[in-house]
C-alpha cells in the first residue's frame, strides 16, 4: 500500500480525473511541468519517460521507484500504467489503437513468489486497482529520447478486471509461480536456479493465456500483459464496444481444442453451403474471409471475425485459412502481416522485435478447406503454436536477413527470371522485378509483396531510396503442410 504519509501520491478519483482530463490532446513535452525533458537532454533513450511524466508533471508526484502500486485514489492503492498506442497496421483491423507493446507489470520477486499466493501476491497487487494512461506513439519507427516529446496524449481510464479475467491472471501465476517452485526444489545454489530463469517464458509460453514473461537474463524475469489482451482492455476505453461473448468460454487452450475436434466431427467432409444450411446463416462465400466468417458462426457468434470475440480477441487467437487443392496439396503460400520493415533496423533485440511479438505471442488457428470442383469442403482445424526451435531457425533467419540487405545497402531491385532468359512478364508486357528479400526457395518466413498491380502508383513503400509494392510476412506452403499434417 502507498503511505499516506506521502501526500504527493495521495488524491481522491475527482483529483486525477480533473489532472488527466486537463492534459488530454497535449503532447508530453507540453504537460511536462517537471521538466523532465530539460533534465534528460542529451540522452537517447529515458526508460518509462512518458510514465515519469503522467507520475510527476501532470499528477506532482514525487520520484518513487518502490515495488508497489503508485497511487493511493480514494484510500485505494492504484497502478498506473502509461502505454504507447500505435495506429493499426492491418487495414481491416476492428481496434481504433493498438498497444505498441506488452505491457510490463512488475518483478517477478523469485526468492519471493515461492512463497506467496495470489490474493497477496506483488503481481496481484499490482492488477488489482489500475489506471491506464495512454499516449499517441505517433512513429512507424522507435525513436529517441527528443522525439518523445510531439507524442499526445490520447485519455485514459480507471480499470479493474472482471471475475472470469481474474482467474485467468490467477492460472497464469499459478503456473509461473509452480513452475519456480521445481527449480527451487530442484537446484540447490541460487547461481543454478537463476540459470534456469530464460526456460520460464520459453516452457511456459504455450500455455499461458493473457500474460507473458520477459527474462532478461541475469536479470529477474518480468511479468506481462500480453499486447493483444492489454491492446483488448484499450480498446474497451476508444472505441466502447461490447464484444460478443461465447456461450461457452475459453479458459485453457484445451477447451478451444476440445471445441474444434467437436466442430470438425460436426461438419468435417461438408460444403460450406451445407454448412450455412445446417447453422441457418448466410456465408458469403466470395469474401476474402468467407472461411473465419463461417467458423465464427460455428462457434455460435454472429460476428464476421474471430476477433470481434473477446474470448478469442484476448488470448491472441488469429484465424488463418489453408485451402487445398482437391488431392491434399496446399493451394497457396499463407500471408501474415504487413511489416514495418524499415523499423526492423532500429530493433537491437530480435526477441524484443515486432516480428517475434507477432510468432511468440500468439496461437493460430488454422482452418483447413478443399476445392473440390467447384464446392469447397471444409476439412477441420489446427490450432497451430510457433516454439522457440521454429522461431530461432526461421523467423530470426529472416529477421537478420531483411536487417543486413537494408542497414548494408545490399538491398537491390532484381528481375524475377523464369523458364526464359527474358525473364517473367507481367499483362503489361513489362518484366517482373521485386526486391531481393528472402524467398520461399530459401526460407520457411519469406517476404513477397502484394497489391493490385505492380505499377508504379501502387510501389508505395520507398527503402533506401527503392521504391516498390508493400511488402508482406509470407509462411511457405510447404511449411504449412508440414504444420497441419503435425500431431
Amino acid at each position: 500500500m502507498v503511505p499516506e504519509t506521502d501526500p504527493s501520491r495521495v488524491f481522491t478519483r475527482q483529483q486525477v480525473e480533473d489532472l488527466l482530463k486537463a492534459s488530454i490532446g497535449k503532447t508530453l513535452f507540453e504537460v511536462d511541468k517537471a521538466k523532465l525533458f530539460l533534465h534528460h537532454a542529451g540522452r537517447d533513450k529515458m526508460k518509462g519517460i512518458a510514465g515519469d511524466i503522467v507520475e510527476m508533471s501532470i499528477l506532482g508526484c514525487k520520484k518513487d521507484s518502490k515495488q508497489e502500486p503508485d497511487i493511493l485514489v480514494d484510500g485505494v492503492s492504484t497502478e498506473i500504467k502509461t502505454t504507447g498506442m500505435i495506429k493499426p497496421k492491418k487495414a481491416d483491423s476492428q481496434y481504433i489503437y493498438e498497444c505498441k507493446e506488452s505491457v510490463s507489470i512488475t518483478a517477478v520477486s523469485i526468492s519471493t513468489i515461492v512463497k506467496e499466493e495470489f490474493e497477496t501476491s506483488n503481481f496481484w497487487h499490482k492488477l488489482a486497482h489500475m489506471l491506464w494512461v495512454y499516449y499517441w506513439y505517433n512513429s512507424p519507427v522507435t525513436v529517441t529520447l527528443s522525439e518523445y516529446k510531439d507524442f499526445p496524449i490520447l485519455g485514459f481510464q480507471f480499470y479493474e478486471f472482471s471475475a472470469e479475467d481474474k482467474l485467468l491472471l490467477r492460472q497464469d501465476w499459478l503456473l509461473v509461480r509452480n513452475f519456480l517452485i521445481v527449480i527451487h526444489q530442484d537446484f540447490r545454489t541460487q547461481e543454478e536456479r537463476e540459470a534456469q530463469y530464460p526456460r520460464l517464458s520459453h516452457e511456459l509460453r504455450s500455455q499461458l493465456m493473457l500474460i507473458d514473461t520477459a527474462p532478461k537474463y541475469p536479470n529477474n524475469p518480468r511479468f506481462r500483459l500480453k499486447r493483444s489482451y492489454a491492446t483488448v482492455i484499450a480498446d474497451h476505453y476508444f472505441s466502447n464496444k461490447s464484444y460478443e461473448k461465447l456461450s461457452e468460454s475459453i479458459s485453457k487452450y484445451e477447451d478451444l481444442d476440445k471445441k474444434c475436434k467437436q466442430l470438425t466431427n460436426l461438419y468435417k467432409g461438408k460444403t460450406f453451403k451445407q454448412i450455412a444450411e445446417i447453422l441457418n446463416v448466410d456465408i458469403n462465400l466470395g469474401v476474402k474471409n468467407f472461411a473465419e466468417n463461417a467458423v465464427v458462426k460455428m462457434f455460435g457468434g454472429h460476428a464476421s471475425k474471430l476477433n470481434d470475440i473477446e474470448d478469442f480477441a484476448k488470448i491472441g487467437i488469429i484465424a488463418k485459412s489453408v485451402p487445398l487443392w482437391e488431392n491434399g496439396r496446399g493451394k497457396e503460400d499463407m500471408k501474415l502481416f504487413l511489416p514495418n520493415l524499415i523499423e526492423w533496423t532500429n530493433e537491437n533485440e530480435f526477441e524484443d522485435s515486432a516480428i517475434y511479438d507477432y510468432f511468440a505471442g500468439h496461437h493460430f488457428l488454422f482452418i483447413i478447406y478443399r476445392y473440390v470442383g467447384h464446392e469447397i469442403i471444409f476439412e477441420g482445424f489446427k490450432r497451430v503454436f510457433f516454439d522457440e526451435k521454429f522461431i530461432n531457425d526461421n523467423v530470426k533467419k529472416t529477421w537478420d536477413e531483411v536487417r543486413d540487405l537494408i542497414i548494408n545497402k545490399k538491398l537491390r531491385i532484381e528481375p524475377q527470371v523464369g523458364y526464359s532468359l527474358a525473364g517473367r512478364l507481367n499483362t503489361s508486357g513489362t518484366v517482373r522485378e521485386a526486391p531481393n528479400f528472402p524467398k520461399a526457395k530459401t526460407n520457411a518466413v519469406f517476404v513477397r509483396g502484394g497489391a493490385t498491380s505492380s505499377a508504379d502508383k501502387y510501389k508505395t513503400l520507398e527503402i533506401n531510396g527503392l521504391k516498390m509494392i508493400p511488402q508482406s510476412i509470407w509462411l511457405s506452403r510447404k511449411v504449412v503442410k508440414k504444420l497441419i499434417e503435425n500431431e
